[in-house]
Formats: structure tokens, sequence, C-alpha cells
């Protein structure tokens, strides 16, 4: 398979992920919202007062719509950190090499924790799951890389450029 192939379908996969991750977080706002306004209106509370309510949340980001907010942040962040993992891969050519796991190891969960170290193909890391896939506890949170097994220095992950605000 080219380089070109390769890229084209990891692209493909990614875009697939993150709309199945934006069509899930809007569905969680849809139920807190179908929630809210019936237990509001079982409470007897006004369609006024609900609708006020429900515009305040929207403004300031409260329980319901800062939830989605946060969920899409990160879904977005998520998502270009594993487009860029992509194109480094894709650089590098995923089926020539091992990939090693390396984990941050500080508030690393027990699925990272345990995959720290270990050398997979990348055919096998995408099978058990590759970092910020959302395939380990931490989800999309992930900080773990996958590195060149064969470095001598202790950590050489895939440079990630950092983002200016």
């Amino acid at each position: 398979m080219s380089k070109e192939t390769e890229l084209t379908a990891m692209v493909e996969r990614e875009l697939e992920t993150l709309e199945i991750y934006l069509w899930g977080a809007s569905m969680r706002c849809t139920v807190s919202l179908q929630e809210y306004i019936t237990a509001s209106i079982a409470q007897g509370v006004s369609k006024e007062v609900i609708k006020a309510s429900l515009l305040n949340d929207l403004e300031t980001g409260g329980r319901i719509f800062g939830e989605f907010r946060n969920a899409v942040r990160a879904t977005g962040t998520g998502s270009l950190n594993r487009f860029s993992d992509v194109a480094q891969f894709n650089d590098r050519g995923v089926n020539t090499q091992d990939y090693r796991w390396v984990a941050v190891l500080s508030n690393t969960c027990p699925d990272c924790e345990a995959r720290h170290g270990q050398v997979k193909t990348f055919a096998e890391w995408e099978v058990a799951g590759l970092p910020r896939a959302g395939q380990t506890v931490c989800k999309g949170y992930c900080k773990c890389v996958l590195s060149d097994p064969k470095t001598t220095e202790m950590v050489k992950p895939i440079k990630r450029e950092k983002r200016s605000k």
C-alpha cells in the first residue's frame, strides 16, 4: 500500500471518528435538554422561566451547554492531535517500523500505564488502540505518544507542534 493510500485511509478513519464523537456529544446534550425541560414542566415551572433559564445556561456555559461546549472543544483538540499523529505516522511509514508506547507517567490512566514501554507494529497499535483514539480510560485526553523503539534515549516521542493562542 502506498503512503498516499495509507494517509487517505487514516484520514478517512479519523473523519469518521470525529463525526461519531460530535454526534455523541450532541446526543448527550439533547438528552440533558429533554431531561431538564421535562422535569421542569413536571415541577410546574413555566415555559418562560425554562426558556430564560436555558438562555442563561447557554450564555454562561452552565451545566447543559457548558458540558456540550467542553465536549466539542475536547473532541476538536483530540481530533487535531490525532490528525497531526496521522501525518507524522504517514511520514515515517506506518507499516515499516515498530512503535513504543510512551506514557507521561503523571496522572496516568491504568490502561496507559500498562501499555508504557510496550513495542508493537502500527497495525497492532491500531487494534489495541492508539493514543487519543478513545480506546483507553483517558480517551481523547491521553498525553501518550508512540515513539521509535530503536532510540537510545529514554524517551524520543513524535514531536508535536505547540499551537499559538
